[in-house]
């Protein structure tokens, strides 16, 4: 087995999905579904109830009431930010540990993951883009092929650098080079295996090079931004942080303008405790 079967194996590592997330999916891409299809798939999950209140009763949400059952939590908070909680709840088991390839710590690209995902559904609701819970799942789990892939980094990063300062490359063309295979590439692969929806293993496979996707659509740019974003703010800038092209069509797409970037940034910082406190629930539940 080469380095390249090694890393796709990998997938298998990982917690799978769960029923719930896989059946969300079908919630999340059909138009048609109602909060009434969402309270049926959750309620007879005890644990996820659970933990879901925990996040919904969490001071980033800002509930003006205790939250207490599953019905209530969709009637006040609405289905896309509900949907969003429960797949924060069922994706941070992945994310627990560090990305030693990526100079990454312990509990540090979750951070930047939750961060990335805030920020993209904040964005997709000034732009008014669709779908806002699907752009914020894709948005938190667009690096999980870096859980993977750290270790394999780690030993290959010289090469890696080599490309980046050398030859100009990309991070992720780097990787690729040496690897056989990207950080993004093996995400949307986790994604199929996880049978999520099309459009959101599109948006993780190219969220880094938009213009490569056949056609850049307002839900990718949305997730390019937003990462964009977390990199001006710090988070998430690890190893690779800075190492990517930027692409300003995708921004002049959705009319993102400096003063806009600039807003979301303060309203972030401004709920930062909130979210940080969000960030430690989740990885706790």
């Amino acid at each position: 087995m080469n380095t390249m079967e090694e890393i796709i194996a990998g997938i298998d590592s990982l917690a799978p999905a769960s029923f719930v997330s896989e059946k969300l999916m079908a919630v999340i891409s059909d138009p048609h579904s109602s909060s009434a299809d969402l309270v049926d798939l959750v309620k007879y999950d005890q644990s996820l109830t659970v933990n879901l209140l925990k996040l919904c009763n969490s001071a980033y949400v800002g509930a003006v009431k205790t939250i207490t059952s599953i019905k209530q939590s969709v009637a006040l908070l609405g289905m896309d930010k509900v949907i969003s909680l429960i797949m924060l709840a069922n994706n941070a088991e992945n994310f627990r540990t560090g990305q030693r390839g990526y100079d990454l710590v312990q509990g540090e690209l979750w951070k930047y993951s939750v961060s990335s995902a805030i920020i993209a559904q904040e964005l997709a609701k000034e732009k008014k883009v669709g779908n806002m819970a699907m752009v914020f799942t894709a948005a938190l789990i667009k690096d999980v092929g870096k859980v993977i892939m750290g270790d394999y980094i780690a030993d290959a990063l010289p090469g890696i650098w080599n490309g980046v300062q050398k030859k100009g490359l990309t991070f992720q063309d780097a990787e690729r080079a040496v690897l056989g295979i990207d950080h993004a590439e093996l995400g949307a692969m986790v994604a199929q295996q996880w049978h999520f929806d099309p459009e959101m293993v599109k948006i993780i496979r190219f969220h880094h090079e938009p213009l490569k996707s056949g056609g850049v659509d307002r839900s990718l740019s949305v997730v390019y931004v937003a990462d964009c974003i977390c990199m001006m703010i710090g988070q998430g800038v690890g190893a690779d942080g800075l190492a990517y092209r930027y692409y300003q069509e995708a921004v002049d797409q959705l009319e993102v303008t400096a003063v806009d970037i600039q807003r979301i940034i303060v309203r972030f910082r401004e709920k930062y405790e909130e979210i940080d406190a969000l960030i430690n629930i989740s990885r706790g539940v």
